[in-house]
C-alpha cells in the first residue's frame, strides 16, 4: 500500500487498488442497519457483559495506595461470539477509549461487519476509570494515581491472555481496533505487547500530536484543519471562516456597552441577561466551542457519534453550520444579522435536540463545556480546564490525562485559523507554564509533555510492524497522525472525504458516493487478513 500526500492522488490510488486487487473482500451489510442513526444495527443487545479482576497497578510490587486488601478492580468488557470459530477464529479486540465502552460497541461497525467473514470473536474492553470499570469509590485519597495509558494498555494485554486461557483460544490471532485515543493506545499496545496483539487498526490516532517531536508537530494544526473544513476547501465557502474570524472581536467590542450587551443577549437568545464586559468572552466561547466537534463529526450522513448517542448531527455538519454565514454582511448595518447567523450555526450542536427555549451561555454548566476548558473527552474541543473533575472524584477525566501524560499542545487564534485571539496575546505560542499551573491547582499533578516522545515511542517506531494508521483529511486530528507509510507493515491510509475515524463506523448507503471510504475499509480488511495468516504461520 503506498499513499500519496494529495487527496486526489490518494483517491485515484485507492480506486486503482479496488480494480486491480479482486481479492479485496466486501463486508456483509446488516439489512436495515442505518450506520448514522444506528437504527437496526447490532449493538450491546447482541453482546454479553463480563467482568475481569484486573490489577490496579501493573508496575509496582507494593500494594496500591498501601492497601493490601485492595489490589484489583472489576474491568468490564462486552463479547459477541455469534460468528466465532472456537479456539482458532481470530479475536477482534477493541481498545476502549475515555468513555463508557457501550459507545464503541454500538458504533464500531468495521468489527461487526467483518466478524462473519473472519469467523471472529468480538471483544470490547472498557478503559479503566471510565464507565463502570472503576478502581476506587469517590472520596478515596490518591485514587487517580493509576489512570494512565500504560496501565490501561497493560490491562488489555492481561485481558487478552485471560480470554485465551478461558476460551482455549491460544491459536486465535488477536487483531486490535481503536479510534482517536483508542487508536493511540492500540498503536502503543502493538508496540509494547506484540506478543498479545498481532496487528492493529489505529484510526484517527494522533500519536505525533505532542511537543518536541522531530520533525515538530504544528501546534496550530487542529484549528487550521477546522478552519479548512469551514471554507471552500471543505465544501462551504470562504465567507464562513472569514465571517467567524471577524465576528469574535465584534462581539467583544459590542459587549463594552450596556446597549451592546442587550443586543448580544437578544441575538444569542441568552437565558440570562449579559451584564458585564466580560460576558462578551463568554459569548465567544459558547459560539466558537462547537466547531471542533462538528469538524470531527463531519460525516456525509447524520450521526450521533460525536454527540455520544444523545442526538444527531446532520450530514456534513460543518457545511450545514456554515449556511447562515455563507454571505457578505455589510457592517455595521448588518450586525444583528451577523450575530444571529453565528448563533444559528452554533445551535447546530448546542441545541441539537431542538428543544431549548434559550441558550445557557452564562451558566456554570456551560463553563465546564466551553472552548476555554479542556474537555472531559479527547473527542471534544481542546482547551485548558476550568472546574470539572476533582482528584477525589475517582472517575476518568481527559483533563487529568492531559495534565499527566497526554499533554497535547495547541495554539488557537493565529492568523491561520478562524478563532479569536485577545489583543496583546501571542496566540502563536503555547503557554505550557500556565497550563501546568492550572493542572497543579486542580489535580495536584504537573504535566510531563515529553512522555509521548520518550516513553511511548515518539516518531521512532520504525522497528514495529502490523499497524495500519488511517486518517480522514476532514478530521482536525489528522495533523498529528501518521500520514505516510513507515514500512511495508506500518501502513498509512488517507481518506479525503473522511472525518474522525469514519472507517471504523458502520457502512451507510451514501458511502457509494465517496469510494475512498469503502476503499479504506477494504484495505484494512486486507491487512487484517494478512495479519491473521501471518500469526497462524508463526504459531505452527
Amino acid at each position: 500500500v503506498s499513499t500519496q500526500s494529495t487527496g486526489l492522488g490518494l483517491l485515484a490510488m485507492l480506486l486503482q487498488l479496488l480494480l486491480l486487487v479482486p481479492c479485496l473482500s466486501t463486508a456483509a451489510i446488516f439489512p436495515g442497519c442505518d450506520g448514522g442513526t444506528l437504527r437496526g444495527c447490532p449493538s450491546t443487545v447482541n453482546t454479553t457483559v463480563h467482568w475481569y479482576d484486573q490489577l490496579i497497578d501493573h508496575f509496582n510490587w507494593a500494594p496500591p495506595l498501601n492497601n493490601p486488601n485492595k489490589t484489583t478492580y472489576k474491568q468490564r468488557y462486552f463479547v459477541n461470539s455469534e460468528w466465532w470459530e472456537p479456539s482458532t477464529g481470530p479475536i477482534f479486540f477493541y481498545f476502549g477509549n475515555e468513555d463508557n465502552v457501550e459507545l464503541y460497541v454500538n458504533h464500531t461497525g468495521l468489527m461487526w461487519e467483518s466478524a462473519a467473514e473472519f469467523k471472529a470473536l468480538l471483544v470490547f474492553a472498557e478503559h479503566r476509570y471510565y464507565g463502570e470499570s472503576l478502581p476506587y469509590p469517590p472520596g478515596t485519597d490518591g485514587c487517580m494515581s493509576f489512570l494512565s495509558s500504560e496501565q490501561a494498555i497493560a490491562d488489555y494485554a492481561y485481558l487478552v491472555y485471560y480470554l485465551k486461557d478461558e476460551l482455549n483460544a491460544h491459536a486465535s490471532p488477536v487483531i486490535g481496533f481503536g479510534g482517536s485515543y483508542g487508536g493511540m493506545i492500540a498503536a502503543w499496545g502493538r508496540l509494547k505487547y506484540p506478543n498479545a496483539f498481532d496487528g492493529v487498526i489505529a484510526a484517527s490516532a494522533p500519536i505525533w500530536s505532542f511537543a518536541n517531536m522531530h520533525p515538530p508537530y504544528n501546534y496550530n494544526a487542529f484549528d487550521m484543519a477546522v478552519t479548512a473544513d469551514a471554507s471552500s476547501a471543505g465544501g462551504a465557502t470562504d465567507f464562513c471562516k472569514q465571517n467567524l474570524k471577524a465576528a469574535w472581536p465584534i462581539i467583544m467590542s459590542t459587549a463594552q456597552s450596556s446597549a451592546g450587551r442587550t443586543l448580544l443577549s437578544e441575538s444569542f437568545r441568552s437565558c440570562s441577561e449579559l451584564t458585564s464586559v466580560g460576558d462578551g468572552e463568554r459569548v465567544v466561547e459558547w459560539a466558537s466551542s462547537v466547531w471542533g466537534t462538528m469538524a470531527m463529526g463531519n460525516y456525509p450522513y447524520p450521526s450521533s457519534y460525536l454527540l455520544h448517542g444523545h442526538s444527531l448531527l446532520p450530514a456534513w455538519p460543518v457545511r450545514e453550520a456554515c449556511k447562515p454565514l455563507n454571505r457578505h454582511f455589510d457592517l455595521p448595518s448588518d450586525l444583528p444579522e451577523l450575530l444571529a447567523a453565528v448563533r444559528e450555526s452554533a445551535s447546530l450542536v448546542h441545541n441539537s435536540t431542538h428543544d431549548l427555549p434559550c441558550n445557557p451561555i452564562l451558566t456554570t454548566e456551560h463553563d465546564n463545556q466551553t472552548v476555554n476548558s479542556r474537555h472531559r473527552k479527547m473527542t471534544s474541543t481542546h482547551g485548558r480546564a476550568l472546574g470539572g473533575g476533582s482528584p477525589d472524584g475517582c472517575v476518568g477525566d481527559w483533563d487529568f490525562q492531559w495534565c499527566t501524560e497526554m499533554t497535547q499542545p495547541f495554539t488557537q487564534g493565529t492568523p491561520n485559523d478562524m478563532f479569536y485571539c485577545s489583543p496583546g496575546q501571542n496566540c502563536s505560542a503555547w503557554d505550557l507554564q500556565s497550563a501546568a499551573r492550572g493542572c497543579e491547582q486542580q489535580w495536584g499533578v504537573i504535566p510531563r509533555p515529553e512522555w509521548a516522545r520518550i516513553g511511548l515511542g515518539g516518531k521512532r517506531i520504525g522497528a514495529a510492524s502490523n499497524i495500519l494508521f488511517s486518517n480522514g483529511l476532514l478530521d482536525p486530528w489528522h495533523g498529528g497522525g501518521v500520514l505516510a507509510n513507515l514500512s511495508d507493515t506500518l501502513v498509512a491510509v488517507l481518506i479525503p472525504n473522511g472525518a474522525h475515524h469514519i472507517d471504523l463506523m458502520f457502512s451507510t448507503e451514501v458511502d457509494g458516493d465517496y469510494p475512498d471510504i469503502g476503499a479504506a475499509r477494504a484495505l484494512e480488511r486486507r491487512e487484517m487478513a494478512r495479519w491473521v495468516a501471518e500469526a497462524r504461520r508463526n504459531r505452527l
